[in-house]
């Protein structure tokens, strides 16, 4: 089974449950999608197979001049009409009414006529343990990111060790909040998707927005706390067994209350 998931690492993860659901089937799962995510999954046992989108040895699908050698789930929102010529599921990569992506993405595999229970268990992820918060202020648009006073207001009020996380885009806002807060603060950066994953699995807890890094913590299973705006989080909020979403309206105080208070 070849399945196609172009877009970001949030996207990439939203899959998980549609993928484990073709993984029980006993489908041998090739993941064509975010290339580090889908190397990650592999890795993780979640797919046997992990590819680019873009990989070239997929060129072939977009052409439409063979036949593949194996059935292919296509989440795709254009170039799906050479792959729809053969493609077992041809369907858009987003849901277009309110419902969870990733329980709409296990929906499109009802003509499989295969298992639909919907898992979102944690990954299969050896942690790094701490008892550090891990915030991640940036995300993959300005639009989604929380203030950093209000980011800065929720560091000086936790009494435990705070790592902010840095990507390769989230200098800019890693720096404001450093700014708000008239100090520097210890951060991860630019880590491997791995490595990463065993730090937020291992953490005392996780507060960031709508964001990649936020789907990758809830699903490590630490305890992540995500601010949403102006996305929707009935369609966006990140999987796993510890999340909560809260609005961009919510005070810094509320938020730390929500990082602290099972910590016992």
């Amino acid at each position: 089974m070849l399945v196609l998931r172009p877009g970001a690492l949030g996207d990439t993860l939203l899959a998980v449950p549609a993928l484990r659901a073709l993984h029980r089937s006993g489908a041998a799962v090739t993941l064509a999608a975010h290339p580090a995510a889908a190397h990650f999954l592999a890795s993780s046992d979640e797919v046997d197979r992990g590819l680019a989108f873009d990989d070239t040895s997929l060129a072939w699908l977009f052409r439409g001049d063979r036949a593949p050698d194996e059935a292919v789930v296509a989440w795709l929102n254009a170039d799906a009409l050479a792959v729809s010529r053969y493609a077992s599921i041809v369907a858009p990569s987003r849901p277009t009414q309110v419902e969870h992506c990733a329980r709409y993405l296990l929906r499109t595999l009802a003509p499989l006529g295969i298992d639909l229970a919907f898992d979102e268990s944690p990954l299969r992820v050896v942690p790094i343990s701490t008892d550090e918060v891990l915030v991640h202020p940036g995300s993959g648009s300005p639009s989604k990111n929380w203030s950093p006073a209000n980011f800065a207001s929720v560091i000086r009020a936790l009494d435990v060790p705070v790592r902010l996380i840095a990507g390769e885009a989230d200098h800019a806002a890693v720096a404001a909040v450093q700014t708000e807060l008239g100090r520097t603060v210890s951060r991860l950066e630019a880590l491997p998707l791995e490595e990463l994953a065993a730090r937020l699995a291992g953490c005392r807890a996780y507060l960031g927005n709508d964001s990649g890094v936020s789907h990758l913590a809830g699903l490590c299973g630490a305890r992540t706390v995500t601010l949403f705006s102006p996305t929707h989080p009935d369609i966006w909020r990140p999987l796993g067994p510890d999340v909560r979403v809260l609005g961009f309206d919510t005070s810094p105080d509320r938020v730390a209350e929500a990082l602290t208070q099972e910590f016992g």
